[in-house]
């Protein structure tokens, strides 16, 4: 019983003929092909009598058809397949035979057309069908493609024209074949989807190499030849029939002669094809203008004869695709549209360009942005020299475009930048010469806009001379033409003749005048002889009030002015009062040298001898010569890098000025002198001096306990602890109880009195007014590291979190605790150490603990970039800008795995990565996640950091990480620095730490470029 469930066979169509019915009856073939929908059609039917053929040799000594008794037979007999082997004559079997010749009928009803084999039959069945066709032209077996050696011998039972047409069609063949080839290779490139597939060369055996050169000649000598050629017919094929006895010969009488033309027609057109695809474009552009000649010719002779192109027997033409080679060539006969010849014009110097263009501006075919981009390469050419044409061109071009973009709607293309780029050019003219050729062409509406935009731009820049442009254009009456020379007119203003002066000197002798010109001289005068000249002019005139009135912007410090005041009013006071004014004037501008300058003169004018033994003028002298002091220490403290200045000189006179105060002496320096001294005291590293000081002056009490710090750690041995005055002053400037107690003093230089109110008792008042005057004045690289190291360790317990604490130098000297840490602003102590660590690196910017620090205080703060800014800059001066190796007291682990938190925190998790392999032992636990996090970030590009990299284990999780998500390219990457000498697994010590050495260059430079440039 049968299986319903089995499925039963289609039973086949009624008109379904199969192939072997045409072996039984020859004459269905041609039945068969002329139904108007064959089943199956004439090309599956050459496919499945190609397939059919066996390719098998029958030796003489084996023909069964042979009755030649004398044959004896031989045992085993070899069966040879494949290529066939020279032997003479057609030994072929009936079956054979009859399949070859069926499958060349069919080829020629299809007449041959190697377009449509090419389209619809693979080419190891191309190759059957050539064998075929020229085993059957040449009355014997012939291997295709041709050996070298090959001739064209033919046998009885060939034929010298099918012998002809068949090498006509195999070299034919051959030039497209390598075409065929060329887009196989092309097309079996590996692509990111099967780029790990291996490619196996399959075309090599379906697709010989063949030296396409003997088929080029052969093709172009025939064309030469006048000799007749002749094409197969429909009847010249004559299958064998089943009940003959004997193979009947093929009718190869029936063959059709065809014209020289029309053979020249298609050889020409396969020549061009191959020429244009080997880019021998020369060769080419003559092919195809003999085919367009040749194809005219046929065309001619077929229809005098009363038949139409489709009729033709041997040439398949395509006249489209003939008009595009000739387009490819740039000898068509067709007119070029003007896209065409924009185009064209741009291959060759931009020639005709502005014909093309003015004929542009009539069609609008042309898309604008190509004219601007045509503009703007024209632009490039010209400045760059590339092309030898006079600005003139450029101007031409941008004018016809302006035009242009007035008939676009929406267009961005302003007018201003036109003016203003040929501004030097007769710019307007152009843009006149581009309407006036467009206007005839244009409608009333688009007329009128151009009017608008050529009014618009008389007026905006009101130039008579572009109004006379415009006067020969009919679009104007004279009525709009005197109304916009009304419009761009300008009114004369008024010219009063005192506005016409070119001096403003007056020559009338009014006194008013005269003094207020010497004052003014006065006041801007920078010379002590010409402030001495200008005080005597003006002393003769009896002035009402004292001389140094005259700039109320003079001042001068107040013990100074206490003791002028009590002088005889004169020329000495004035003078000293104006020296002592402009002095300070000079200071506030850093003219230091023309501020001691003044001063040095009025030094000299108080010790004149007739001066020299008043108590007034003596006291001046002395006050004078401390304000010299001031000056030289700000200028020092100013210019430290400099050395502009004798230190040791400096030195004796800032002590000199202090035991003034020890003296019995009724007159002392002002304390802004006296904190300045101990500043530069402690700056010189003279703390003996300093301890010598009254500690009652508030204004000291920071120089004489940092002095005080200095000499402990001078006697320090072992873990004693030093002074705690530095410590304790500093520490409660950060207190934020309003009960501040006047006990811990006013503290550093500026501090003034008590006050009330909250306001006084703020830690940002307290800093600014007290440790920020003495902070902004310390030079001393050792009083910097004290000062930073000290508000370090302030900020490390008020802050009391073990992963941002802070690490420097002379840390461990300060205290550990501090009692009721809640009291105090760490707000206050961050912000002052991030100024004084900014003020230091000003000074000492290679200093690599700081740089440290800072980046732990701004990681603290939360500002990751400028936190890992500071690492990078620490670790590219350790290694003296990446010229030697990174040393692990430079790039401890400490540090590391700080720059591996902020590139975390930045998304860049590829730096926190290669930054793992910076550690004394690689922590893969942060690596694999890092790895594994994804971020959007463009710095932190992951292939970008593969060259450094050394650990090979990093790398096989990278390649199988990418293995994973498919990336193949990246695996590939990947896979090639792994494969590099130097990470080789057995290579020794040395070049392994050289190999780290240089990818850690590389890196850092990486940094560097990100953060630091």
């Amino acid at each position: 019983m049968d299986d319903p469930l089995k499925p039963k066979p289609v039973p086949l169509a009624a008109e379904t003929v199969l192939w072997f019915e045409f072996l039984l009856d020859p004459e269905l073939i041609t039945k068969h092909l002329k139904k108007i929908n064959p089943d199956p059609s004439a090309l599956e039917l050459l496919s499945q009598f190609i397939s059919m053929a066996p390719d098998n040799v029958v030796i003489p000594q084996f023909d069964l058809t042979n009755a030649d008794p004398n044959a004896m037979p031989v045992p085993n007999p070899p069966v040879v397949t494949g290529m066939p082997v020279n032997i003479e004559g057609l030994r072929l079997t009936r079956k054979q035979l009859a399949l070859k010749v069926l499958a060349l009928k069919v080829a020629t009803w299809l007449k041959w057309n190697l377009d449509v084999f090419e389209k619809n039959l693979p080419i190891p069945k191309q190759l059957c069908l050539l064998r075929d066709l020229c085993t059957i032209s040449f009355g014997k077996r012939v291997a295709i493609p041709f050996t070298n050696d090959f001739q064209a011998k033919i046998t009885a039972e060939g034929n010298e024209k099918a012998a002809k047409f068949a090498l006509t069609f195999y070299h034919r063949w051959v030039l497209r074949l390598q075409i065929l080839k060329d887009i196989a290779v092309k097309a079996a490139r590996p692509s990111m989807g099967n780029m790990f597939v291996p490619l196996e060369p399959m075309h090599q055996f379906f697709a010989p190499e063949i030296n396409p050169q003997t088929s080029i000649e052969f093709l172009q000598e025939l064309c030469k030849s006048n000799e007749p050629f002749h094409v197969f017919s429909y009847e010249t094929f004559v299958p064998p029939h089943p009940n003959d006895d004997v193979n009947l010969p093929q009718k190869f009488d029936a063959m059709l002669q065809i014209s020289p033309a029309e053979l020249r027609t298609q050889i020409c057109f396969d020549l061009v094809n191959f020429y244009l695809y080997t880019k021998q474009y020369l060769l080419a552009r003559d092919a195809v203008n003999e085919c367009r000649r040749y194809l005219n010719l046929t065309k001619n002779e077929y229809e005098m004869i009363g038949k139409i192109p489709s009729q033709f027997v041997f040439c398949h033409v395509n006249e489209d695709e003939l008009e595009g080679y000739l387009l490819a060539c740039g000898v068509s006969a067709q007119s070029q549209t003007l896209t065409e010849r924009f185009n064209m014009s741009q291959l060759t110097q931009y020639k005709d360009i502005i014909e093309i263009l003015k004929l542009d501006n009539r069609k609008r075919e042309i898309p604008l942005v190509n004219r601007r981009i045509l503009e703007l390469d024209i632009e490039g050419a010209i400045s760059q020299g590339i092309l030898k044409e006079p600005k003139q061109l450029e101007m031409q071009v941008s004018a016809l475009n302006l035009v242009r973009s007035k008939f676009e709607e929406g267009n961005i293309f302003a007018s201003v930048d036109y003016f203003e780029k040929y501004a030097q050019l007769n710019c307007f003219a152009a843009v006149v010469e581009s309407i006036m050729d467009v206007l005839p062409h244009s409608s009333l509406s688009e007329r009128n806009m151009l009017k608008q935009f050529l009014i618009d731009c008389i007026v905006k820049h009101k130039n008579k001379q572009w109004l006379q442009e415009i006067m020969h254009l009919s679009i104007f009456t004279p009525i709009e033409l005197k109304d916009l020379l009304q419009q761009i007119q300008e009114e004369e203003l008024p010219q009063p003749t005192l506005a016409l002066l070119n001096e403003w000197k007056f020559n009338s002798k009014m006194p008013r005048i005269e003094i207020g010109s010497l004052e003014r001289q006065l006041i801007s005068c920078t010379n002590a002889n010409t402030v001495r000249k200008l005080l005597v002019k003006l002393a003769a005139t009896n002035p009402a009030k004292p001389l140094w009135t005259v700039n109320p912007s003079w001042e001068i410090s107040t013990p100074i002015k206490s003791v002028l005041m009590s002088m005889q009013r004169g020329f000495l006071q004035d003078f000293a009062y104006v020296l002592l004014g402009k002095a300070r004037e000079l200071t506030a501008k850093g003219n230091y040298e023309g501020a001691v300058s003044m001063l040095s003169i009025l030094k000299s004018e108080t010790q004149r001898p007739e001066l020299s033994n008043a108590t007034v003028i003596s006291k001046l002298g002395k006050l004078v010569n401390w304000e010299i002091l001031l000056i030289q220490i700000t200028q020092c403290l100013d210019e430290w890098n400099n050395k502009t200045l004798d230190l040791q000189s400096l030195g004796n006179r800032c002590k000199q000025c202090l035991q003034s105060l020890q003296t019995n002496d009724n007159i002392i320096p002002r304390i802004e002198i006296i904190e300045s001294c101990a500043l530069m005291l402690l700056n010189l590293n003279d703390w003996t001096a300093i301890m010598l000081l009254d500690k009652r002056l508030p204004q000291l009490e920071l120089p004489i306990a940092f002095a005080a710090t200095f000499l402990d750690m001078e006697k320090m041995k072992g873990p004693k602890k030093i002074c705690r005055d530095a410590w304790d002053l500093v520490l409660s400037m950060f207190l934020n109880t309003s009960k501040r107690g006047n006990s811990t003093g006013g503290g550093g230089g500026g501090g003034s009195g008590s006050g009330g109110g909250s306001s006084r008792n703020s830690p940002c008042l307290a800093v600014s007014t007290g440790l920020h005057p003495f902070l902004k004045r310390i030079r001393h690289q050792m009083l910097f590291n004290l000062a930073i190291s000290m508000l370090g360790k302030i900020h490390n317990i008020l802050k009391d979190d073990a992963n941002h604490d802070l690490n420097g130098e002379y840390m461990q000297l300060w205290p550990t605790t501090i009692s009721n840490p809640i009291g105090y602003s760490i707000r206050s102590v961050c912000e002052t150490l991030h100024w004084l660590l900014t003020e230091a690196l000003k000074y000492y910017p290679q200093t690599i603990p700081w740089l440290k620090m800072k980046g732990d205080l701004e990681l603290a703060i939360g500002n990751n970039e400028a936190a890992m800014r500071c690492y990078v800059n620490a670790l590219v001066t350790g290694t003296d800008y990446c010229n030697i190796p990174l040393q692990r007291n430079v790039a401890d682990d400490y540090i590391i795995r700080k720059m591996i938190r902020c590139s975390s925190n930045l998304g860049c998790h590829m730096q926190a990565t290669v930054l793992c392999q910076f550690l004394e032992e690689i922590d893969y636990g942060i690596v694999f996640k890092n790895l594994t996090e994804k971020c959007s970030n463009f710095t932190d590009a992951m292939d970008a950091y593969y060259n450094c990299i050394w650990d090979t284990t990093l790398l096989e999780f990278i390649i199988n990480l990418h293995a994973k998500k498919g990336e193949h390219s990246r695996k590939l990457e990947a896979i090639s620095i792994m494969g590099t000498l130097e990470l080789n697994a057995n290579n020794n010590d040395e070049i392994k730490r050289e190999a780290a050495s240089i990818r850690k260059s590389r890196f850092l430079r990486a940094l560097a470029k990100q953060y630091l440039l």
